[in-house]
């Protein structure tokens, strides 16, 4: 495994992700800066449900002709966010059709079962890139048509991004 593969690079921002949770109690990883905002544990949550009900889900789509389509491209956007591999500073609202709260934590260990979980679709995908058509493609809402390598690798671009919000919660609350 290359240091600079996109399973590499995915395990690495989620084991910095395992970590982090040592820095905190469970009464601060579920104490939210306001009533509209996420606690750390609600970040950690979503990262998890999106990676697994989002990205792995269209990921797979792109693995069969009859539920990917080919021919279809990125938005414009998608290109600097792919080759920078960084989404954008601003904060993003989901459409209201897709936008989840996401609930709090049961515990730690809840957390670290739920990140080693999509370790092992990011392995378990790594390994179906190398044999997927790279025109077969799923869409996504503001990027356009991603492939299954692409799928995987915005699952650690999105990782990434949520860490900026982790900071901004530790600073809010004094962390």
């Amino acid at each position: 495994m290359s240091s600079n593969s996109p399973e590499t690079k995915t395990h690495q921002v989620i084991d910095a992700y395992i970590r982090l949770l040592d820095k905190y109690s469970f009464d601060q990883l579920v104490q939210q800066p306001d009533e509209n905002s996420w606690s750390i544990g609600q970040v950690y949550i979503h990262v998890w449900m999106a990676s697994k009900g989002f990205f792995f889900k269209n990921a797979a789509l792109c693995l069969s002709d009859e539920t990917a389509e080919k021919g279809k491209s990125k938005k414009l956007i998608a290109y600097p966010i792919f080759l920078f591999e960084k989404m954008p500073t601003v904060k993003i609202k989901m459409p209201d059709k897709v936008a989840v709260q996401p609930r709090q934590p049961e515990s730690k260990e809840q957390l670290v079962q739920k990140l080693t979980e999509i370790k092992s679709l990011v392995s378990e995908f790594t390994t179906k890139i190398q044999q997927s058509d790279s025109s077969l493609k799923t869409r996504h809402p503001f990027l356009g048509y991603l492939n299954c390598e692409e799928w995987v690798k915005l699952c650690n671009i999105h990782f990434k991004h949520h860490q900026a919000q982790i900071k901004r919660i530790n600073k809010t609350l004094h962390f």
